[in-house]
């Protein structure tokens, strides 16, 4: 598996640009084969930084990737203007993972109903596929 942060600042004046280019990228990629998770966010200081977190089966499938068309229909339709803030990627196994419950303010888990029942246990996502 391939974990992949990048962080941008896009020209404020370009936010709902970026934001809509970043929605068509995530549609298509998310149907690109091996794309386990693709997600632009923001952060919250500052509002034209963009956060993009990708995680690969493969790196055969990042390749792809890179040579597909939501990959470099999103660098040619970037604005220009913004700056590069850092990128960070890591490779290797991922196993799946349950989190220990935290206790929310009522002294219940959170994720359980007042009864203290949890809900069904959702799979990892590549059960799903």
């Amino acid at each position: 598996m391939i974990l992949i942060e990048l962080i941008f600042d896009a020209p404020p004046e370009a936010h709902d640009n970026v934001a809509e280019l970043a929605r068509r990228t995530t549609a298509a990629t998310h149907r690109e084969n091996g794309c386990i998770l693709y997600r632009f966010t923001t952060d919250l200081d500052h509002p034209s930084r963009f956060i993009l977190t990708e995680l690969w089966e493969s790196e055969e499938h990042l390749t792809a990737h890179f040579a597909g068309q939501a990959f470099k229909n999103f660098w040619a339709e970037l604005p220009p203007g913004g700056n590069f803030v850092s990128s960070t990627a890591w490779e290797g196994p991922l196993t799946a993972y349950a989190p220990p419950r935290p206790i929310a303010r009522t002294g219940t888990a959170l994720g359980t109903s007042a009864d203290g029942r949890r809900p069904a246990r959702r799979q990892p996502v590549a059960a799903r596929r």
